[in-house]
């Protein structure tokens, strides 16, 4: 089955299947309007059960959707090839694509617009790489990061024709070190907490007590959720006639992940629910008995939904008068989670659906922290 995802005032059917690489593709229906989308992306769903019509092949919705298939594509030169990717990922998130053009145009002043692709060698992927990124020395995860991103380009280019293979698997990068996820941890947390409570304490009588009141319940909270920053932001109290937003169920004990509203997505592009432990169920009670003015959302400010820079920044001044790494973030509640999850044997494929993770591939870091774990599988088996 497709998903209908609205998208910038745009709808698209999303399909998936486990067995394409990738597993999830999107093609544009091009409307606006939710009941033209919803026939469209019937019709799709028709000519894919019948085998009539491949998502993963790109330029034949013109014939499933009878629109005029538009002019071929003039991608001879990497300026236009570059223009021509980046307009094809136009229905991904906003701060995917800005990566994506940050890094691209990046190659692009250094080859030369006027660059034919299909002269293109991977030595100068090379020498970009060692000369022209502006950095005198290019961390090994970025030479990994810009590399995978011009894959990318290549790729979309020689789906398209224009060139012959993908140049970034000719390029050696250094190999990945694997490196367990850095969590927040109790000594952390009740440092950050006493820091906040002696702010409130300073301001009891000046109006700005318990100013940080959506910090204090982060802290607290997301080491029971794990859940990312902008989940976190859009995450409401539920209300039984709207199933379409990021939501807490008290009464159910669960919290219900889920975008495509026209506020935001899920990173992974799919819903999922969270059970809540008993004393992550105490702290949202707590939270919504001092509910403010009947506000929606669980973490706000004065009433109205949190803005990420006010979160950010609380956060990372009360890290620094508590004396605390940088890498203690607001991620690193998040990894708190998964770590939780890890140390108590929690299966592999659980940990990753509760978190939202894409594949079990990103959850394996957490089985880092808790190596001991395979002892009781060892111990069971044999």
């Amino acid at each position: 089955m497709a998903s209908l995802i609205h998208q910038d005032g745009r709808y698209y059917a999303q399909f998936y299947d486990s067995e394409h690489t990738p597993s999830r593709t999107r093609i544009a229906l091009k409307t606006s309007e939710k009941r033209t989308a919803q026939r469209l992306i019937a019709r799709a769903e028709d000519a894919w059960a019948l085998g009539d019509y491949d998502p993963w092949r790109h330029g034949r919705e013109h014939e499933l959707f009878g629109w005029e298939p538009g002019p071929e594509e003039d991608l001879s030169t990497l300026g236009k090839a570059i223009d021509s990717y980046l307009d094809s990922c136009s229905h991904l998130r906003p701060d995917t694509q800005r990566t994506y053009r940050e890094v691209l145009r990046l190659f692009e002043d250094y080859v030369g617009s006027d660059q034919h692709v299909d002269r293109m060698r991977a030595s100068r992927i090379v020498d970009w790489l060692d000369e022209g990124v502006p950095s005198d020395d290019l961390a090994d995860a970025t030479r990994r990061k810009y590399v995978k991103h011009l894959g990318y380009l290549f790729r979309y280019l020689v789906e398209k024709g224009a060139m012959e293979e993908d140049l970034s698997k000719q390029v050696a990068l250094p190999k990945q070190v694997e490196r367990p996820p850095k969590a927040m941890r109790e000594t952390h947390q009740r440092k950050l907490l006493q820091r906040i409570q002696a702010h409130h304490q300073r301001h009891a009588g000046d109006g700005r007590y318990n100013e940080f009141h959506y910090l204090l319940l982060l802290i607290r909270l997301n080491p029971y959720m794990g859940l990312r920053a902008k989940e976190l932001i859009h995450l409401r109290w539920q209300d039984r006639s709207d199933r379409r937003h990021a939501a807490v169920d008290l009464k159910g004990r669960t919290a219900q992940i889920v975008g495509g509203d026209g506020e935001f997505e899920t990173k992974s592009g799919r819903r999922r629910v969270i059970p809540l432990p008993e004393e992550a169920i105490r702290l949202l009670r707590q939270a919504r008995a001092r509910r403010y003015k009947q506000c929606p959302f669980v973490y706000h400010h004065r009433g109205s939904k949190l803005k990420y820079s006010r979160l950010a920044h609380a956060f990372y001044r009360f890290r620094k008068q508590a004396g605390l790494p940088e890498w203690v973030n607001l991620h690193s509640t998040r990894h708190a989670y998964g770590t939780r999850l890890a140390e108590a044997g929690t299966p592999i494929k659980v940990i990753s659906k509760f978190m939202g993770h894409s594949t079990t591939r990103v959850t394996e870091q957490y089985m880092h922290v808790a190596p001991e774990q395979g002892h009781h599988y060892v111990n069971e088996a044999f």
